[in-house]
């Protein structure tokens, strides 16, 4: 039997070997950066990365004598996580072309998603997630219908809209805000009660199925845990930025859900990471790999088909405002 130590070296030989593996195709991380960083915060984030690292420290914690209640807290994490996994891999829906049987454009859907981000700014909604699933309503809608067109968009929106926020927000949107502040009076009440109906037969009440912030959520706890670092939280506001820019590309949106999160978050990483640190080490290059690799282990995901997507992640936030032009709400809204 080997002992604590041996087998502690044992995983670093073996996370060393995937590093190596993946250095290989990962060329674009291989930029010629020696100089070891100094800045601790930095350090400190890196090693959250490293989830072998993490690993070793969760087990030595929970050797120790630990307060009851954090003791349950972490015996459910670890009881529930897998299942946890699992559901949201059985739950999620195929969104993908959506405007497959509509005389719908893609850049109509895409003025349609910016519109939305518009509505939750000027109705100071913090929730995030009704956002996500307005959007997802909406997507779900038309995949499961036929020949709608552009003039019926801004009642299938505002609609999705009134749901999501039902389903996410406390206190949601009451119907005088949707028919007055929302669609200045272009539908009655009844219109939209009409077809909120329709929405939720062609989808069988099935409207909580996960969103992509969900998979994106999952995927930053497994790897940061819980942690307040402030880097942790400015990546995670940045991948959150970077998925309402991808609700806008009806290409992005064709990959799987939980590819585009791992693709957004690994992307943020790298990126965080590079505009900080004008050097990097080896030890801490190595980390970095090894967190591209973290983010496919969890994801179970094919390593050709993350890089696929996080270069499609890649271009679409260097030429965002040029592909969407008219697409200005979610600058505004973050300058505001």
């Amino acid at each position: 039997m080997l002992t604590r130590k041996q087998s502690k070296e044992l995983q670093q030989k073996k996370q060393m070997k995937q590093c190596s593996k993946l250095t290989q195709q990962h060329s674009y991380l291989n930029e010629s950066l020696s100089t070891e960083i100094m800045e601790n915060v930095f350090i400190e984030m890196l090693e959250l990365l490293d989830v072998g690292n993490k690993l070793q420290v969760e087990t030595d914690f929970q050797e120790s004598c630990l307060d009851p209640q954090t003791k349950r807290i972490e015996d459910y994490n670890n009881c529930y996580n897998k299942e946890f996994f699992e559901s949201l891999v059985n739950d999620q829906i195929d969104l993908t072309q959506c405007l497959l049987n509509h005389q719908i454009r893609a850049e109509i859907r895409g003025r349609m998603v910016d519109w939305m981000i518009e509505v939750f700014a000027a109705n100071e909604c913090i929730n995030d997630n009704t956002f996500f699933r307005a959007v997802n309503l909406m997507d779900a809608f038309l995949k499961s219908t036929y020949n709608y067109t552009e003039q019926h968009l801004y009642l299938i929106g505002v609609t999705c809209i009134f749901i999501a926020s039902k389903i996410e927000d406390i206190q949601s949107f009451g119907i005088k805000t949707i028919t007055e502040d929302l669609s200045h009076n272009k539908f009655s009440s009844f219109q939209i009660k009409e077809f909120e109906s329709i929405i939720l037969e062609t989808l069988n009440y099935d409207t909580n199925f996960p969103t992509v912030n969900d998979y994106l959520s999952y995927l930053r706890y497994q790897l940061f845990g819980q942690s307040q670092n402030q880097s942790v939280q400015v990546i995670h506001e940045t991948a959150l930025y970077i998925l309402k820019m991808c609700y806008h590309d009806y290409q992005l949106m064709q990959n799987k859900q939980i590819l585009l999160a791992a693709s957004i978050l690994g992307y943020t990483i790298q990126k965080y990471i590079q505009n900080h640190m004008s050097n990097l080490g080896a030890k801490l290059k190595k980390q970095l790999l090894q967190t591209q690799n973290n983010l496919l282990r969890i994801g179970q995901l094919d390593l050709i088909e993350y890089l696929k997507c996080l270069s499609q992640v890649e271009e679409l936030t260097q030429y965002f405002h040029l592909k969407y032009p008219s697409c200005k709400n979610l600058i505004e809204v973050k300058m505001g």
